[in-house]
């Protein structure tokens, strides 16, 4: 059984990210939290790489546009729209610190306060030589929740969902860019299954709009523990959804789906029959 908390009200958003334009990218970013808070949202995701625009040619060509530093001024203004409307902020940027660059998850909190919660542990095949990858998971405690954070190339790993959810992680928040075609089907499929796996919340913030990886399919959702979909965007227009986690939900899924209960399969010798 889970605590017996109170709803949070968790939002994906998305719009079009300005590749290399950090200054109207976070600004963008706190117009969304403020939207996203009007609507009573607790917690708010925006995507992957958000902030300095998902396009990895310009970030190897023009580093100086895109990356973000420890106490970075520019993000002034959403930690601003954080502190305003007492909402959280989970959004994707470039970031550089200790000599090195990193995808990272910047999480602003209450208190206007931004800090690099996450670097993406996992990184697509183009993005190996440019970042360098995060060695811990890390969960955010949101009055009384607690929520796993990851990226669009993360959650193709079931372990890394797994290992939040076994952190007592009720919810998965996904910051990620899904282009239009094969990748749009992967990120039903992945959410779905995530959910439905581990019964917890998962939450994708996706890109809208042109992308270093091609036009980002939008379509930014809340599944819910049995791996239904609970709220989603619109697949082309900057848009906002908003859902509800629930503690009676999780329990719900969990008395029927008991995968968390159950012993893991255990490794053993296999048989091989040749039948040819």
């Amino acid at each position: 059984m889970t605590l017996d908390r109170a709803p949070l009200r968790v939002a994906a958003a998305q719009a079009h990210a300005l590749p290399g334009n950090v200054a109207d990218n976070v600004a963008t970013a706190a117009q969304l939290v403020r939207f996203a808070a009007s609507s009573g949202a607790d917690v708010v995701v925006l995507p992957e790489l958000f902030l300095s625009g998902y396009d990895l040619d310009l970030i190897r060509g023009e580093p100086d546009r895109c990356e973000i530093v420890p106490g970075d001024r520019r993000l002034d203004d959403l930690a601003a729209a954080c502190y305003a409307s007492r909402t959280v902020a989970v959004v994707g940027g470039c970031v550089r610190r200790g000599g090195r660059r990193t995808s990272s998850l910047i999480v602003v909190g209450l208190d206007g306060e931004a800090q690099i919660g996450y670097d993406a542990q996992h990184l697509p095949p183009d993005a190996l030589d440019l970042f360098t990858p995060g060695d811990f998971g890390c969960s955010v405690e949101i009055r009384g929740w607690r929520l796993g954070l990851g990226t669009r190339h993360d959650i193709g790993f079931p372990e890394h969902v797994r290992a939040a959810t076994m952190d007592g992680c009720d919810g998965y928040l996904c910051a990620g860019l899904f282009t239009r075609g094969d990748a749009e089907y992967r990120r039903g499929l992945y959410l779905a299954t995530r959910a439905l796996e581990n019964t917890c919340y998962t939450v994708l913030a996706n890109h809208i709009g042109a992308t270093g990886d091609g036009p980002g399919c939008g379509r930014s959702a809340v599944f819910g523990p049995d791996g239904r979909v609970v709220a989603e965007a619109d697949g082309e227009r900057v848009d906002v959804v908003v859902a509800t986690m629930q503690d009676f939900e999780i329990d719900a899924a969990r008395e029927s789906l008991t995968m968390l209960t159950e012993l893991p399969c255990p490794v053993t010798r296999r048989e091989r029959v040749k039948l040819d």
